[in-house]
């Protein structure tokens, strides 16, 4: 029969069952799981390189309602006209990519900061990695959305128009219809392929005990 003394008890749950980060046990530092700080030396390089392409997003998007702007003070009537029906669904265009380059710029910046906190084995860092994963899955399927929603019927749009501007090309709005369905349709699958893999992996190691037994400073 077993006293209050002894070390393990029978009717003690394993630590494996326990839910709770505060009764998981407290691991040496040789006994820590490697998983994290692999992962935190990733967030820092994926989150650093994601943040410069998309705030060069941030500044297009910029530019070109800038650009938009500046066309609708042009002196020549037809020209205006003609500019602002090629640069209204270009600045749609735009707005779409600025757009999704906001959600990746906002995610990054929170990445980078988990991915120094992955390093460091910090407490906060491994329950905001699970957050992180969850929100950066909806952000996909936003991502896609703006793709197919906004940025290929702007693209459509603008191929139409730049097609009417030219005599004789009255047959091409709808072949470069389809391409511009295409062309969202394929960068809504290289979203899928490029930005899902990472947070579901996040999800899979953070949620597992050795590894949040590790986080625990």
């Amino acid at each position: 029969m077993n006293t209050p003394d002894d070390p393990v008890s029978p009717y003690q749950p394993p630590a494996g069952a326990l839910s709770d980060q505060s009764e998981l046990p407290t691991l040496a530092p040789h006994e820590r799981s490697a998983a994290p700080k692999v992962f935190g030396v990733l967030s820092i390089v994926f989150a650093s390189i994601e943040l410069l392409l998309s705030t060069l997003g941030l500044l297009a998007g910029a530019a070109t309602g800038a650009a938009t702007s500046v066309g609708k003070l042009s002196a020549d009537a037809d020209k205006t006209a003609e500019l602002s029906a090629v640069m209204h669904p270009l600045a749609k265009v735009y707005q779409g990519i600025g757009l999704q380059s906001l959600i990746l710029f906002a995610m990054s910046a929170l990445l980078l900061a988990i991915g120094i906190g992955q390093v460091r084995y910090r407490a906060w860092a491994c329950r905001w990695s699970v957050y992180w994963g969850g929100a950066a899955l909806a952000c996909v399927a936003a991502l896609v959305a703006i793709s197919l929603l906004v940025i290929a019927p702007a693209y459509a749009e603008l191929f139409d128009a730049a097609a009417r501007a030219k005599p004789g090309t009255e047959g091409i709005p709808g072949g470069m219809s389809g391409i511009s369905t295409w062309f969202g349709g394929t960068f809504a699958v290289l979203y899928v392929i490029f930005y899902t893999p990472y947070p579901a992996m996040m999800l899979l190691f953070f949620t597992r005990d050795r590894v949040r037994a590790s986080m625990r400073q």
